[in-house]
């Protein structure tokens, strides 16, 4: 009997020891798994604040960017005089036909005779100038053209592709060059220009993106053209000029329509009342590049 009562108090003994193993495991897994989620809650708070630490970095790091020149190209350095005012303003009718007529290459022996057409049409243009070609007459061609109301754009000072399209240094020191030279003429800060051989040119392909933006940084906005009189390619004759622009012109409500001013562009000026008739008898009216939104060519 006293072996029973010794066996069984032994069980009970060991049933109670087992017992409080079990809830010590218990209560240490729990405080294992509170702890767990503590440090993963800490972890994640950790986290989203790096995040916004690193935001804030990235935003600030921008932000420096677009007031900082110390990061910018040395060639920002350049030309501290080479700036104009972004001021154009788009007067463009968007239910009405208008033609932008627009001259590379003057001032020539023909700037004349255009002036003269288009006064006696009563139309204004747009000349982009090359600077090596203003001669002390082509001065007072320029003077003319602000005093009858047409806009002066720059076409470089060398139109030379093996020079202004050898790096951003070179091409800046080029259209500087004419920038400076139009200024002293007629007082005004041109602002509008166009890349010898359209801005898609195999020349610039190196460079192009980098420029045109350093331009726009300076404040100039470059126009490419929808319709091209080709009058300088080739042998042209009055019916090719007149109708390479009669076959794309109604491509766009608002063309832009390419032509020249050169020495070599004496059946230009001779075809351009024909080619405005023909232009007006289509419903266009007329006015400057500085008025329309800049057209690119795509790249």
């Amino acid at each position: 009997m006293k072996n029973k009562f010794i066996f069984g108090l032994t069980l009970i003994i060991i049933s109670l020891l087992i017992i409080a193993i079990f809830q010590r495991q218990y209560r240490d897994t729990a405080r294992l798994e509170e702890q767990t989620v503590s440090v993963w809650k800490e972890y994640e708070s950790l986290q989203l604040m790096a995040e916004m630490e690193n935001n804030i970095a990235r935003e600030n790091d921008h932000d420096s960017s677009l007031t900082s020149t110390e990061d910018l190209p040395d060639y920002t350095q350049l030309f501290p005089n080479l700036y104009t005012e972004k001021n154009l303003t788009y007067t463009t009718d968007e239910n009405k036909k208008i033609a932008y007529l627009s001259f590379d290459d003057g001032p020539s022996k023909n700037t004349a005779k255009v002036l003269e057409v288009l006064k006696d049409k009563d139309v204004k243009a747009t000349f982009f100038i090359v600077g090596s070609a203003i001669t002390e007459e082509g001065e007072g061609y320029l003077k003319q053209m602000v005093e009858e109301g047409h806009t002066i754009g720059i076409h470089t000072y060398s139109h030379l592709c093996n020079e202004i399209y050898c790096s951003i240094e070179r091409y800046l020191d080029d259209f500087n060059m004419v920038y400076q030279q139009i200024y002293d003429i007629t007082g005004m800060k041109v602002n509008i220009y166009r890349f010898p051989w359209g801005s898609s040119n195999g020349y610039s392909k190196g460079i192009k993106d980098s420029l045109t933006e350093e331009m726009d940084r300076r404040g100039f906005s470059y126009y490419d053209w929808t319709a091209s009189a080709d009058d300088s390619i080739g042998k042209p004759s009055a019916y090719s000029i007149r109708h390479n622009i009669e076959k794309d012109l109604d491509r766009d409500d608002h063309p832009i329509i390419l032509m020249h001013d050169s020495v070599i562009n004496g059946l230009t000026a001779k075809t351009l009342p024909d080619i405005i008739d023909m232009i007006r008898e289509k419903g266009y009216s007329f006015d400057t590049l500085d008025h329309r939104e800049p057209y690119h060519f795509p790249w």
